[in-house]
């Protein structure tokens, strides 16, 4: 019975490139922001009747509604659709901030993949096929020829922003769709698009719920390459404390993350449970008789 059942996790994950491989991707996209895209903005709905609000101020609101944690842990329903073939597993995520992300993704109770970043290290086991990977964010920056750092993961994990806004000077407000909208607006670099100039630097925009000034889209997009990374956030609800705490937190419940490159991938993710600031243990260790992947040339 368990023989067939790992058969059919194998069948379902394929390998360990399945998981490593979204990380990548996310790292990646997230990180071609760096502050220089330049981007319009969608035009304003003229039946919403939200307030004008400048960029200073949207981020001033966006910074004062971020989720703040020291420790984190969640259950996810995870579902990823890679040129329309779908593979459902869970994972059990805890973090600290600004120092460790920790993730078991399992399928019928079975582990298949352990994965630990900090903020120097990635290392995962594969429980499948007796292999594990230990190395430094150099290493896979080579393959991606970009930065990668903890930070971004973690804030996409939560819905926080990815720091783009610390040159506010370069951002502009606007509304779009009944939200507030930030981005990186030169309407003579659109002209450039549409006349068959391509920008060589990426673009991003951040649209925010209006109410409660939460993130609900964050959307980077490459122009020469075609490549883009859409991350959606929805069913927000406030998370599980620990007595006594008396701020609120709140998260988005629903992620739905969307990757264009040579494949298409969606992404699904569903909190079925979600607390912070509690504590939690981050267990690593590597079984004896495992062989290292070594990444080479970019594979």
């Amino acid at each position: 019975m368990k023989d067939g059942l790992l058969s059919e996790w194998r069948r379902k994950i394929g390998s360990w490139k399945l998981f490593f491989y979204f990380l990548l991707f996310t790292f990646y996209f997230l990180l071609l922001s760096s502050c220089k895209a330049k981007k319009n903005l969608p035009p304003q709905n003229s039946r919403c009747r939200l307030d004008y609000k400048s960029a200073r101020t949207l981020v001033t609101l966006l910074k004062q509604n971020q989720v703040e944690y020291t420790t984190f842990n969640g259950k996810i329903k995870a579902n990823v659709v890679i040129d329309e073939k779908g593979t459902e597993f869970s994972v059990s995520l805890r973090m600290k901030k600004d120092s460790i992300i920790w993730a078991s993704v399992s399928s019928f109770g079975i582990e298949g993949i352990r994965f630990v970043a900090t903020k120097d290290t990635l290392k995962f086991i594969d429980r499948l096929n007796n292999k594990y990977f230990v190395g430094e964010y150099d290493t896979l920056s080579k393959m991606l020829n970009t930065e990668i750092d903890l930070e971004v993961l973690q804030s996409l994990l939560v819905g926080n922003s990815v720091e783009f806004y610390m040159e506010d000077e370069k951002l502009r407000g606007g509304i779009d769709s009944c939200r507030y909208i930030l981005g990186t607006i030169r309407k003579r670099k659109l002209r450039k698009v549409i006349r068959g100039k391509e920008l060589k630097d990426p673009a991003q925009n951040i649209w925010m719920i209006d109410s409660t000034f939460k993130i609900s889209r964050i959307l980077f997009r490459e122009f020469d390459s075609r490549r883009e990374f859409d991350a959606q956030f929805q069913n927000f609800q406030p998370m599980d404390l620990p007595e006594g705490a008396s701020k609120q937190v709140i998260i988005p419940y629903g992620l739905t993350y969307y990757i264009k490159t040579n494949s298409v991938i969606r992404v699904d993710f569903e909190y079925t449970k979600a607390s912070v600031d509690k504590p939690q243990t981050f267990p690593f260790s590597i079984p004896e008789g495992y062989e290292r992947i070594e990444l080479k040339n970019g594979k």
